[in-house]
């Protein structure tokens, strides 16, 4: 992420690298780890990212849409 949209995206990878790693240890370690708010934020994350992602899309490469 951070090749495309930018150094200021780093920290946003980290976070999905983080949910990425929860999510395993709750799919082959242990169950209930993740929780509901864990849930909302990384929607509303996703849903600011998948955004975030059209708008360079559209600036950067809109034969891309």
């Amino acid at each position: 992420m951070p090749l495309i949209l930018g150094a200021a995206r780093k920290a946003d990878a980290a976070y999905l690298d983080a949910c990425r790693i929860k999510r395993n240890t709750v799919e082959y370690d242990m169950a209930g780890t993740a929780t509901d708010k864990d849930a909302v934020e990384l929607r509303a994350f996703a849903a600011q990212l998948r955004t975030d992602v059209l708008s360079w899309l559209k600036g950067n490469r809109p034969e891309l849409l």
